[in-house]
């Protein structure tokens, strides 16, 4: 087993906040089988696979999402009616791992006036509890980052919560600018 020692966050839901703790040591098999982990766009042939990713994300950790996103039943119609050819501008991008979804980001393609023309939003990214720590969230973004600049996007931007001590480290790691308010930004040349 490989052991990192650098600082970890979770979200401690008694006290709702992300404390630090030490970083899990890392399952060697794991990290063996994360190196075959594909990271594609989602099709239409997705949607099952999609939505049991979402069922287990809800299971493992139901204190980190909205009320309203707990609801299966929702979730189950909400990918049932999404339609690809209705959103070009929309990529589900998806990190697979043996038939598995394990990591999910939503990228948004708009115009965006004050840029002067195409800009790239991360509207979603989700990686199971079990697979974080592994780079695949690096991944996901790094697929996003390619499409944005393939479609001449300026920026690729998201909105962080400034208490997601998590997400600030990973977002900074990957690139992003963090404004006070919680934008990130990250230049694409």
């Amino acid at each position: 087993m490989t052991m990192l020692t650098k600082c970890w966050y979770v979200w401690d839901g008694v006290d709702e906040r992300f404390v630090r703790i030490r970083r899990p040591s890392q399952d060697s098999k794991l990290a063996k089988a994360i190196r075959r982990v594909k990271i594609r766009v989602a099709g239409m042939r997705d949607k099952q696979k999609l939505f049991e990713f979402r069922r287990e994300a809800l299971e493992t950790e139901p204190e980190i999402w909205l009320p309203d996103e707990l609801d299966l039943h929702k979730v189950r119609k909400n990918i049932k009616e999404w339609n690809l050819a209705e959103y070009p501008n929309d990529f589900i991008i998806i990190a697979e791992l043996e038939g598995k979804i394990i990591g999910f980001l939503h990228l948004t393609i708009c115009y965006r006036l004050f840029d002067g023309g195409p800009s790239a939003w991360v509207e979603d990214i989700f990686v199971l509890k079990n697979f974080r720590g592994y780079k695949v969230g690096t991944k996901l973004v790094r697929f996003a980052r390619e499409i944005a600049k393939r479609r001449r996007c300026k920026t690729l931007r998201l909105i962080v919560g400034l208490e997601n001590l998590a997400g600030l480290k990973f977002y900074r790691r990957c690139g992003f600018k963090i404004s006070k308010i919680g934008l990130a930004t990250m230049k694409l040349k």
